[in-house]
C-alpha cells in the first residue's frame, strides 16, 4: 500500500478557497462533540481551539477510544479562515517519532494518528474536504470495523457531495448508518447529533 505523505497534504491544506461559505454543511454542522462534554480534554479542546502538546499526547495515545480521539477533533472545530492544527499536529509527531517532518509518512503512524491526522485536516479546511480523503480512507482500511471512523469518512465524502447532490450527501451517510456490521463505538447521543442534521439532505432525495 503506498503511504500517504504528511507534508505535502499538509501544503495543501494551506490553500484555501473562499469561493462559497459551507457554515452549515456535513463537517461543520455535526456538533457531536457535545455528547462528550464530560471529558476534560473535549472541555479544553472546545476553550481553546487549537492544537496543544497535551491535546496532541491524548490524540497519540493508544490508551484513549478512538471516539473520544475524534469528539476532541470536533471540539476543536473549524474556522471560516481556516485552522493549521494538523499542522501542529504533525510537528508534534515529528518529535513524537524523532525524525524530520519531510520524512513523516503514514508508515510511521498508528492507525488512530492517521485518523485524527486525516480529521484534522478536514476541519482545518472544510473548503477542500478531499485533502483530508486519503487518510481518513488509509485509516479506514485499518479500523474498518469502526463506526466512529466510518462515520467522519462518511461526513468528509458527503462534504464534497453536499457542493453539487444533496441527496448524495445523504446516501452517503446512510450507508454507514445502515451497516450493522459496524462496532458501534461512537456514543449514541454523539450518533444522533450527526443523523439529525444529516436527515436534512434526505428529502432531496426523489
Amino acid at each position: 500500500m503506498k503511504k500517504a505523505f504528511i507534508p505535502v497534504l499538509i501544503v495543501k491544506l494551506l490553500f484555501i478557497s473562499s469561493s462559497a461559505s459551507f457554515a452549515d454543511s456535513p463537517i461543520t454542522a455535526t456538533d457531536f462533540y457535545e455528547a462528550y462534554r464530560d471529558v476534560k480534554m473535549v472541555q479544553r479542546a472546545h476553550l481553546e481551539g487549537v492544537m496543544g502538546v497535551e491535546i496532541a499526547e491524548f490524540l497519540s495515545s493508544p490508551e484513549n477510544p478512538i471516539d473520544v480521539k475524534a469528539a476532541v477533533i470536533n471540539a476543536i472545530s473549524w474556522r471560516f479562515e481556516g485552522k493549521n492544527n494538523a499542522e501542529l499536529y504533525t510537528y508534534y509527531l515529528g518529535l513524537l517519532y524523532h525524525m524530520s517532518i519531510t520524512e513523516l509518512d503514514t508508515g510511521f503512524l498508528s492507525a488512530d494518528e492517521i485518523f485524527c491526522m486525516g480529521y484534522l485536516i478536514a476541519m482545518d479546511n472544510y473548503f477542500q474536504p478531499e485533502n483530508a480523503i486519503p487518510l481518513l480512507e488509509e485509516a479506514h482500511k485499518l479500523m474498518k470495523d469502526s463506526f466512529a471512523v466510518s462515520i467522519v469518512l462518511a461526513l468528509a465524502k458527503a462534504q464534497i457531495a453536499f457542493e453539487q447532490d444533496w441527496c448524495e450527501a445523504w446516501k452517503i451517510t446512510e450507508s454507514v448508518l445502515r451497516n450493522t456490521d459496524l462496532t458501534q463505538d461512537l456514543r449514541p447521543e454523539a450518533k444522533k447529533i450527526i443523523v439529525d442534521y444529516m436527515i436534512l439532505y434526505k428529502e432531496y432525495c426523489k
